[in-house]
């Protein structure tokens, strides 16, 4: 696998999602092919790395995007 930063033609990060509502941040990743993956913060995750999965941490009540979504 890619580390993030070798990831060919494919943005690691979404900045720009942050601030938006949940529905919103998976609608947006799974229009680029990737799974998103709903988190709560804190919550507990595996450690194993998938360039095809994008971690979206969203506040208690899981309707805003609270860090930046990234691929692993």
């Amino acid at each position: 696998m890619f580390p993030q930063s070798e990831l060919p033609n494919q943005q690691s990060s979404f900045p720009e999602l942050v601030g938006r509502s949940a529905g919103e941040a998976v609608s947006y990743i799974s229009a680029k092919g990737l799974t998103p993956v709903l988190m709560k913060p804190n919550q507990p995750a595996t450690m194993d790395y998938r360039t095809d999965r994008v971690r979206i941490v969203t506040d208690p009540s899981g309707s805003v995007v609270l860090q930046i979504p990234i691929i692993g």
